[in-house]
């Protein structure tokens, strides 16, 4: 995972827990008495599973050298030191440090496509600094950025257009999981190379940075995703076109959770339960699941809507696991459960669950669905666990009992759907 993408899924999960971030002396909760023991809060992070590769063909090791020797290319003879504004000098610094940094980022373990994925920001900061050292010595304009632009845009655009859902006649669910993949970097590549109405920068010479940075996110993107399309079509000696069996089971899987589309009223979640949850643990666990399902809910039709199954497919299977997790905790919810914890024990404990789901689901099959919400789910623990060793959770009590009891509610729901999916795919 690239730092921009940690750093924000991080920010999500602190705005999901509003109220729980400040920069506070203690760790107290704001809505009850309890003071608990800073000490156990601090020790809560533990080992947590990787979730292994989620596609079966992975870019190859040529691949990845090129992205990390984009990022050398770009800043080889970045010296801003020439640059007299002293804000810009610092801006196109930082963005060179930032880029720098990541290549020497230890990736042990790392799948290489998770590692390819990572080096996409970094190739767009050093094209930052590397456009914005050619805009300061008038090489480089912003009509130039945009040409690229939308030449980067309309080759992105055309290899979703002409996509095929190849893939071996044995293994379709290998096949979804693999095209899953491609076409969510694809799709993030048009996303990224379309033009922005607005823009950070007034000053030219960092505009020219700004503009050229994004494009080249989104070109690292869909680049990669082209290439990684022909590798895996190269290992494929019998391809069968699983396009038709992909879109009857988005049919039918977006049609289940289409009703969930609708922008939930999280001032009303738990109105029904005959429970007072109000700034309890519950309250925040019901609205995080709610929002949950309804962002895979909305992604499952948007994809769909535009013909994508597979990423329909693999959106959907999230927003039926939210669906599951919220229904199991509403029922939680009701016979009394998470109410503000009294130590820090519930806590603790339901992290243990929730990494103890997480490694069940690892185990489940199909392995390579299994893995894709297994990532959702670890991303949860782990950014919780990662703004517990920041210092920074005010509310343990409450947003991170919620945070810990949402994944591992999301963990124990899994495996049945993705038993569900995979059956369909396979039929």
């Amino acid at each position: 995972m690239s730092r921009l993408t940690r750093r924000s899924a991080i920010a999500a999960v602190g705005t999901a827990l509003a109220g729980g971030l400040a920069g506070c002396s203690g760790l107290q909760s704001s809505e009850t008495t309890v003071e608990y023991d800073e000490s156990a809060i601090r020790a809560l992070p533990e080992d947590l599973p990787r979730v292994p590769a989620t596609i079966p063909v992975q870019p190859t090791e040529a691949h990845l050298a090129a992205a990390r020797e984009r990022v050398r290319s770009l800043l080889d003879g970045a010296d801003v030191s020439a640059v007299p504004n002293g804000a810009v000098r610092h801006e196109l610094a930082a963005e060179r440090d930032a880029a720098r940094d990541a290549l020497s980022d230890d990736h042990d373990g790392e799948s290489r496509a998770d590692a390819l994925a990572g080096l996409t920001h970094p190739r767009s900061e050093a094209m930052f600094v590397h456009a914005g050292l050619a805009a300061f010595d008038d090489e480089l304009t912003a009509a130039d950025v945009r040409a690229r632009r939308e030449r980067h845009h309309r080759d992105a655009t055309s290899f979703l257009a002409d996509y095929r859902y190849a893939g071996p006649p044995d293994d379709p669910v290998a096949a979804l999981a693999q095209h899953a993949g491609i076409t969510d970097w694809a799709q993030t590549g048009v996303r990224l190379t379309q033009a922005k109405e607005r823009y950070e920068y007034e000053n030219t010479v960092l505009h020219v940075a700004e503009l050229a940075q994004g494009v080249e996110w989104g070109r690292a993107y869909a680049a990669d995703a082209r290439r990684l399309h022909e590798r895996y079509v190269s290992t494929l000696d019998d391809p069968r076109d699983h396009g038709a069996r992909f879109a009857s089971v988005a049919d039918t899987l977006v049609g289940d959770v289409e009703p969930n589309a609708t922008p939930p009223e999280l001032d009303a979640v738990g109105s029904e339960i005959d429970r007072d949850i109000a700034d309890t643990p519950a309250e925040t666990l019901l609205e995080a699941l709610t929002r949950s399902r309804w962002v895979g809910t909305e992604n499952a039709v948007e994809q769909h809507d535009d013909g994508r199954s597979a990423g329909a497919i693999v959106a959907a299977m999230g927003g039926l696991a939210a669906d599951r997790a919220l229904a199991a905790a509403e029922t939680a919810v009701a016979d009394g459960e998470y109410g503000v914890p009294e130590s820090v024990d519930p806590i603790a404990a339901e992290r243990t669950a929730a990494v103890d789901g997480l490694r069940a689901l690892l185990d489940s099959s199909p392995v390579l669905l299994a893995r894709r919400l297994g990532q959702t789910i670890h991303g949860r623990i782990r950014n919780a666990d990662e703004l517990v060793r920041s210092g920074v959770v005010s509310e343990p009590g409450r947003s991170l009992y919620a945070e810990y009891a949402a994944a591992n509610r999301l963990a124990a729901a899994a495996p049945a759907v993705v038993e569900r999916v995979g059956d369909a795919v396979d039929a």
